[in-house]
């Protein structure tokens, strides 16, 4: 398996986890490199202040960008983590190779501004988010194949307009699988998006 982490080039703490791992460090894409283009077309809430809407879009090309990656290289077996992404177990080596498989995360109801903690029987191994809900944040997942990753692309450039990734990964019609218990969990650090004080924990809550 090949695993990418994205971190910022600032992000010097973060990336220290990985010093002696074979993880991969990817680049992410900064608030000053977001084209006009992007900054127009995502969708931010009301409450977002203009920096925490560019880091935003910074986040959401940060993925693309890897996504394009793999594309490009016809990379199979991706793991793909974000800097705050913190190993509780070992990474599963079997999973579907039809569409994204989680591995760290949280579940959400499928309607945004539903808040009510879902009610979920998670099975140990691989689970498929049921219809009523969505997986957010994209701590950690893996791209089984890079026709996957091509799949995706495809479905988000034909997007009227961009919401953040994970959000958006939700909203374009594929499978979820997730991981049970997660393979990674959220690190309790600042977020370089907007603060907040909930992270995503072992049993894909967001608390």
């Amino acid at each position: 398996m090949i695993t990418f982490y994205i971190n910022l080039d600032t992000a010097t703490e973060r990336r220290k986890k990985f010093k002696d791992t074979d993880a991969i460090r990817w680049k992410a894409t900064t608030k000053s490199e977001v084209s006009e283009f992007i900054d127009e077309k995502m969708i931010s809430m009301y409450n977002f202040g203009r920096e925490a809407h560019l880091a935003r879009c910074a986040c959401f090309l940060s993925h693309i960008k890897l996504l394009e990656h793999i594309v490009q290289e016809k990379l199979n077996d991706v793991l793909i983590l974000e800097d705050d992404a913190v190993k509780i177990r070992e990474v599963p080596t079997e999973y579907p190779d039809d569409s994204i498989f989680y591995v760290g995360g949280f579940i959400h109801n499928r309607r945004m501004m539903n808040n009510k903690r879902p009610d979920i029987q998670h099975k140990e191994g691989l689970n498929l988010v049921p219809q009523e809900y969505r997986m957010l944040g994209c701590l950690s997942y893996i791209i089984p194949r890079w026709t996957v990753a091509l799949k995706l692309l495809n479905k988000i450039y034909e997007q009227k307009r961009y919401k953040a990734i994970d959000i958006l990964l939700g909203n374009i019609g594929i499978k979820q699988y997730y991981q049970y218990p997660p393979s990674f969990i959220e690190e309790g650090c600042e977020s370089q998006i907007k603060q907040k004080t909930k992270f995503m924990n072992e049993k894909y809550e967001w608390r």
